[in-house]
């Protein structure tokens, strides 16, 4: 064999492992940031002006996409809704509730979405804001952004007091642009 022959088998043998290596990267991170109820995401988030990558960040940081984590504070499935949410939600969408309804991935997403466009219509749309909302509740982040500690503007957090909130805030965040660079939903 000869040097150059050997010098593209080397080259050819390096393109093959960075192959190898972006591949395994690429499905780590789909294992990593898992998309499932899609059809549902993108019904419910259509139908309430939400960008379903945004759903899919929430999902991610609540459940990481199980429907059947229940946590030590009550909240239920997918988008981790507390009972009494899910009742004053129902409420809302005139619908009879039982707690089970929150075990159902789909009945789950469409209140999980109803509460978000609630939240976006409370906070001018600003995805920071919904996420910390969704966290730590509306009047809590409405409060913040009356406080000068907090808000400059009044319309957005320079810092958020609680350091589960801001935590919650950036993996939302981090898992939008993930689940924008790995999937695509159609709008």
């Amino acid at each position: 064999m000869s040097k150059k022959q050997k010098t593209a088998l080397l080259i050819l043998v390096i393109l093959v492992f960075l192959l190898l290596i972006a591949v395994g990267g690429y499905i780590f991170i789909l294992n990593r940031y898992p998309l499932r109820y899609q059809e549902s995401i993108v019904e419910y988030a259509g139908k309430y002006e939400l960008d379903p990558y945004f759903v899919c960040s929430i999902i991610w940081t609540e459940s990481k996409f199980a429907p059947d984590v229940k946590s030590d504070r009550g909240a239920v499935g997918l988008m981790q809704i507390m009972p009494q949410t899910g009742e004053w939600i129902a409420g809302k969408l005139k619908e009879d509730f039982s707690l089970e309804d929150l075990e159902d991935p789909a009945i789950n997403i469409r209140y999980g979405c109803w509460y978000l466009h609630f939240l976006s219509e409370r906070l001018g749309g600003d995805r920071d804001l919904v996420a910390a909302a969704y966290n730590a509740g509306h009047n809590r982040v409405e409060s913040w952004l009356e406080d000068p500690k907090y808000s400059a503007d009044g319309t957005s957090l320079d810092k958020i007091p609680f350091e589960e909130t801001k935590t919650y805030v950036e993996r939302t965040r981090a898992s939008y642009k993930i689940y924008q660079l790995c999937y695509r939903l159609e709008k």
